[in-house]
């Protein structure tokens, strides 16, 4: 298994701790285009030095706050567009996947659901076309349960992958345990283009250390055994993320 870290929680901290992540083990780092991580031209020079400084597999995950690429608002949703595009060109050199998230029901959205979903897969759509043209593959995560949230069941999601040229799927585990669909997904698994990892007791989205929460993780990581993709760790710190991955490399042969 390719085992990669990334942490939103240190979004807002300076990014040297990044430095170290190959020595510790891990096979990756998805950049969380958000706080000080964000990928601007600006940004870019400190965010290279660390990549260049070791030899472990880049991956992105999309900006998302205040971002809507199902809002029925033409500004909100065209800057939700441009965000994503900007991220998608400025990643292009080290990375091939970049995660984004469906849209939200917005109070408007609400009323009028089919407007916002169509809204969403023609965002989706645009970005897709986007990404090829910069040999990037966007992948598309499952999300927790929340009930805006669009994107929350295979049917959801496989949905718009299948009717969106060159779209990905990023499995989401911890999401998909406060869904009860680990196992569905799962079926479903060589459609899978890249993996998050993360534990919690199937109520809220609490990225725990593996183990820590309600997964089975002996069944997941056989399940995942053979994915050639990125397979990410998503934790609050450095140090639980670690955890996780001494966690998961003891399971890897189960």
């Amino acid at each position: 298994m390719k085992l990669g870290f990334s942490a939103y929680k240190l979004v807002t901290h300076p990014i040297d701790w990044a430095y170290g992540l190959e020595d510790m083990g891990f096979d990756g780092w998805e950049i969380v285009s958000e706080g000080r991580q964000r990928l601007t031209r600006e940004s870019l020079p400190a965010l290279m030095d660390i990549i260049n400084s070791m030899d472990i597999e880049i991956t992105v995950h999309g900006p998302f706050s205040d971002l809507n690429p199902a809002s029925v608002i033409d500004a909100i949703w065209e800057e939700t567009v441009r965000q994503i595009k900007q991220c998608v060109e400025l990643s292009a050199d080290f990375s091939r996947v970049v995660v984004v998230h469906p849209g939200i029901l917005s109070p408007l959205g609400s009323q009028m659901p089919d407007m916002a979903w169509g809204r969403n897969v023609e965002a989706l759509k645009e970005l897709c076309g986007h990404a090829r043209e910069y040999g990037v593959t966007l992948c598309l995560e499952n999300m927790p349960n929340t009930e805006r949230l669009l994107g929350r069941t295979p049917h959801e999601v496989f949905g718009m992958v299948e009717s969106i040229e060159g779209l990905g799927m990023a499995f989401d585990v911890g999401h998909a345990n406060t869904m009860r669909n680990i196992d569905a997904f799962l079926k479903e698994k060589e459609r899978f283009t890249h993996v998050h990892i993360h534990d919690n007791n199937g109520k809220s989205d609490e990225h725990l250390e593996l183990g820590k929460g309600s997964v089975n993780w002996d069944r997941v990581l056989s399940d995942l055994r053979d994915f050639k993709g990125m397979m990410v760790i998503e934790a609050r710190s450095l140090e639980e993320g670690m955890r996780s991955l001494e966690y998961a490399r003891k399971r890897e042969n189960i």
